[in-house]
């Protein structure tokens, strides 16, 4: 069986297996709700669940709905990606998405009994059946992550870059993953490649840098081809156009059609409709969070409540984004225009806890309702920042191709220290491969960095001498040695 049809077996087979314990997890609330209770005496109905007798006015609402139930789950799992590869990652991640998910499908179901039947679904049981899934689903899952993390894991992996520098910062990748998947056992640097295929030989994965030229990266794929070598590429930002274009034929010539990176009109309104929708509705909902969060601030640091800034939107035109005030009051006066950095004086105490919480951005919610803003969508940025970052990123500009977002692929996937080149990677694939699922998606996934808070933490200044014990903690005696040497 080819690999894209087994993993798609393989997540068949899961989602079954997801729904399974779904389900098991509301009948075993059920039992334990009712083997001690009296309320089956009283009740006219009545089904026997393991030797228990359960009120059949109770146990029908669920019943009646288990397909859609059944489909929710399904949907809500999917858009947490707990159906996406999940080798090489965290289980810390792996159990967030879970509790994160199975919150949303108690809610969710809530919702859904309450309008089928009223109270005769019991509340007592989406609280039980939610422990129970969770309990079940952590198993299960941590069971397969440890399977995959043995068989899969440790992989060694050797890094191609044309610069010493740019190496090193993969290596720190590397070491920054989760523990256990990859062992960096060398880099070679890109001119030492062909002299050096002993040292791939005998590696299991073999990174390939951004720097490495195109030439040099078909050899080197081709190669790692030939002896069976798992091969991870940096791409170039042009080779972000390719994805999802089109094959066609021309005579006997097989092409492929790249469009421009831009949305259709149909994606346009689809997206502004939901903005409009969604925008008003949480503006609502979130009032009482917005009144608490101005007082906060308010009488925290003395200054304005909410924080005015020109930002670029879609096609460069400039707007006025609001955002609560997390820095001292003119904090840039002095210092001019600067990205945040971790532990950055200007910020504010209460401040670093609304940015940590992106509660700061609440407030943007207002340019989404206007128009300025769509809830998905690339940051936006000032154009101080762009035209710095156009001068180096030919291809920057192809972001603003449409609306910038409240969050968005770069938000949920990197980390407000990742450079601008790496969040311009997932900028582009958003806009190449955008769709209305992918942007509940990552709205959905964005709960991940408010529950988490890892990626909300300011640029972190590099120190040369911490990278460099890192580096000699983990024996690159070569690596090391070449640093010296240069």
């Amino acid at each position: 069986m080819p690999g894209d049809y087994r993993m798609r077996f393989y997540k068949v087979i899961l989602a079954l297996f997801d729904i399974f314990l779904v389900n098991i997890g509301f009948i075993v609330s059920f039992w334990v709700k009712f083997v001690w209770s009296e309320e089956e005496n009283s009740a006219p109905f009545k089904v026997k669940l393991f030797g228990t007798l359960i009120p059949q006015n109770n146990l029908d609402p669920y019943i009646h709905l288990i397909p859609w139930i059944s489909a929710v789950a399904f949907i809500i799992f999917y858009m947490f990606d707990l159906y996406s590869n999940w080798r090489r990652k965290s289980l810390t991640h792996l159990l967030s998405a879970i509790f994160l998910s199975i919150i949303s499908l108690s809610l969710i179901t809530m919702a859904i009994t309450f309008w089928y039947r009223g109270f005769a679904f019991p509340r007592s049981v989406l609280i039980v059946a939610a422990a129970v899934q969770v309990f079940a689903f952590a198993i299960s899952r941590t069971s397969i992550w440890y399977f995959a993390k043995r068989f899969y894991g440790k992989r060694q992996v050797v890094i191609i870059d044309a610069e010493l520098e740019n190496g090193l910062n993969l290596v720190e990748k590397f070491l920054r993953h989760a523990v256990g998947w990859f062992i960096v056992k060398d880099f070679i640097l890109l001119n030492d490649w062909k002299t050096s295929k002993s040292r791939i030989d005998s590696a299991d994965v073999v990174l390939i840098g951004a720097n490495v030229h195109r030439q040099e990266k078909a050899e080197i794929i081709s190669f790692c081809a030939k002896y069976g070598k798992e091969v991870l590429v940096v791409p170039e930002l042009y080779e972000l156009f390719i994805l999802g274009a089109e094959s066609q034929q021309i005579d006997d010539l097989l092409v492929l059609s790249i469009q421009p990176p831009k949305l259709t009109p149909a994606q346009l309104f689809t997206k502004r409709i939901f903005d409009l929708v969604f925008s008003g509705l949480l503006l609502v909902l979130l009032s009482p969070v917005m009144l608490l969060v101005g007082l906060g601030v308010r009488y925290t640091s003395p200054g304005p409540v909410i924080f005015k800034q020109e930002r670029l939107g879609r096609n460069g035109v400039p707007y006025t984004i609001y955002k609560f005030r997390s820095m001292v009051n003119n904090a840039e006066k002095i210092s001019g225009p600067v990205l945040a950095t971790s532990k950055d004086p200007r910020i504010t105490r209460f401040g670093s806890w609304i940015r940590a919480t992106r509660l700061d951005e609440i407030p943007q919610l207002f340019n989404v309702f206007k128009g300025d803003m769509s809830l998905v969508g690339p940051r936006p940025e000032r154009s101080f920042f762009i035209q710095q970052f156009q001068k180096t990123l030919a291809d920057y500009s192809y972001r603003m191709s449409v609306k910038p977002g409240i969050t968005g692929l770069a938000q949920v996937m990197a980390k407000y220290s990742t450079t601008a080149e790496d969040k311009l990677r997932f900028d582009l694939m958003y806009v190449r491969g955008y769709s209305f699922g992918l942007d509940i998606k990552i709205l959905l996934q964005t709960l991940f960095v408010v529950f988490r808070g890892e990626q909300a933490a300011g640029v972190t200044k590099k120190d040369a001498k911490q990278r460099e014990e890192l580096v000699k903690s983990f024996n690159y005696g070569y690596l090391t040695d070449i640093k010296y040497k240069k």
